[in-house]
């Protein structure tokens, strides 16, 4: 609606994943480092956290399709958190065009790793990537070590497991040793900082072949203190931002209009709480 008006060809600040639109922090960089020597090392797992709107799923995708470019990894993805480990195994042999397999858990566990044994020797190391893995339940989680478990001729894991949830996932594991210690590479996403923020914003618009400057450096001071660095918040605010001044003609983005924006949308949260 207001593409024309800022010389962009798109939105930039839609809230879906767009590998264009990757603005690679040092918090993103940290974090994929972290899961891709996990992976690429063979290690049993690791875990990535992060609050709501961080950027997780950005970093999730971006391994994702690292080590599909690798050619080294059999990448196997669940986004259904309330898998039992029946449901996730049996998910897995889908994503593997495979329909016939047993029903009983404990053979159902050794075909599984009699596949992954196969992708082994074909030079493919498994990889498990579980989003939303806060909601997993506690026995679902004690479960999943069965699968860290399974090892090669040279007891060599054959198989890594990505956990990627909220803060709380962290103290679900505290309470699983026997799982947690098998997760020693962890990583916590972290909001932006001010300046990143900004550089966020401009990233976002020159993308979209806009003018890097279309915020106001006042703006980009209200859009971090209300999104405290959360980039879902930044890109909510900035949409609305861009429709307001197509609106009334402004030119450039300023204070006031964030503001104005700020106490519409706190206006609107109070309503709905009262």
């Amino acid at each position: 609606m207001y593409r024309d008006y800022w010389h962009l060809t798109e939105n930039p600040f839609e809230n879906v994943f767009d590998f264009r639109y990757l603005y690679a922090h040092p918090y993103y960089e940290e974090s994929l480092a972290r899961l891709y020597y996990a992976v690429s090392e063979r290690k049993g797992g690791a875990v990535l956290t992060g609050g709501y709107g961080t950027g997780k799923s950005t970093v999730r995708e971006s391994l994702i399709k690292k080590l599909k470019q690798d050619g080294k990894f059999r990448v196997f993805s669940i986004v259904h958190a309330k898998f039992n480990l029946d449901q996730i195994i049996q998910d897995c042999f889908f994503q593997m065009g495979i329909t016939d397999m047993p029903k009983e858990k404990p053979l159902l566990l050794h075909t599984f790793g009699n596949k992954l044994l196969e992708l082994n020797e074909k030079g493919e190391h498994a990889v498990l990537v579980i989003d939303d893995a806060h909601l997993i339940d506690t026995s679902t989680l004690e479960e999943l070590k069965l699968l860290i478990n399974l090892h090669d001729y040279n007891e060599r894991s054959l198989f890594t497991l990505i956990l990627v949830g909220e803060p709380m996932l962290r103290s679900k594991l505290v309470n699983i040793p026997s799982l947690l210690q098998r997760l020693r590479i962890m990583s916590n996403l972290m909001p932006l900082d001010r300046n990143q923020t900004a550089d966020y914003i401009a990233y976002r618009l020159k993308v979209a072949g806009g003018a890097e400057d279309t915020f106001l450096p006042d703006a980009v001071d209200e859009i971090y203190g209300y999104s405290r660095g959360v980039l879902r918040e930044i890109n909510n605010l900035c949409d609305i931002a861009l429709l307001v001044c197509f609106n009334e003609k402004i030119p450039r983005v300023g204070a006031d209009v964030i503001k104005r924006i700020i106490n519409d949308l706190t206006a609107q949260t109070e309503e709905n709480l009262s």
